[in-house]
Parts: structure tokens; C-alpha cells; sequence
């Protein structure tokens, strides 16, 4: 039938492109600042509820690094740039990982 062609052919196929795709939209997303700051709010304040207003790294670095006038504020957010560039570090190994392995497996 026409699922077990997709199932058992297409999908197997195409799952390393399909988790690319995750990958790189993960990637965009999370550096995507003005647009994350529409959506989310723009509170700076730690909630409990996921669809509660909040902000989000990139959006408190492009919002306070131009109000940053003491050591330590300007210290925070260079802590902050460091936690994001972990991050992104973090999910690209995780990806490079994967398709290496799975590279090896074929």
C-alpha cells in the first residue's frame, strides 16, 4: 500500500535530511531575536506556565547591552552570551555526533 511505501522506504530515506531540518530550524530559532521577542512577551520574569510571558537570551542581550553601565551588569550579560554560544556549541556537536554514527552505519 501506499504507507508501507512511505514507512518503509521514503521516511528511512529521508531522515537525515528530516532531522537536518530540525537541527538548522532549532538553530534559527533560537538566534532569532526580534521575533522570539514578539512572541514571547518580552517580561522579564520566571514563570512557571510555558504560556506565560517570559524572554529569552538573545532577546535580554539585544534589549540590556546598550543599558549595561556597571562592570558587573556588563559582566552578566557577557555570562549570558557565553551560556548561548554553549548552548548552540552543544546542539551542533549533538548533531555532528549523530550523523557521524549514522554516517558509520551505513
Amino acid at each position: 500500500t501506499k504507507w508501507d511505501v512511505i514507512k518503509d522506504i521514503v521516511i528511512p530515506y529521508a531522515k537525515a535530511g528530516i532531522i537536518g531540518s530540525l537541527i538548522l530550524a532549532l538553530g534559527r530559532a533560537i538566534g532569532e531575536t526580534m521575533a522570539v521577542t514578539f512572541v514571547m512577551g518580552n517580561v522579564h520574569k520566571i514563570s512557571t506556565d510555558l504560556t506565560a510571558p517570559a524572554t529569552s537570551i538573545p532577546v535580554t542581550l539585544a534589549n540590556e547591552f546598550t543599558e549595561a553601565d556597571t562592570d558587573l551588569y556588563f559582566s552578566s550579560l557577557f555570562e549570558l552570551s557565553l551560556i548561548l554560544l554553549l548552548i548552540s556549541f552543544t546542539i551542533i556537536s549533538i548533531a555532528k555526533f549523530y550523523f557521524l554514527r549514522r554516517k558509520r552505519s551505513l
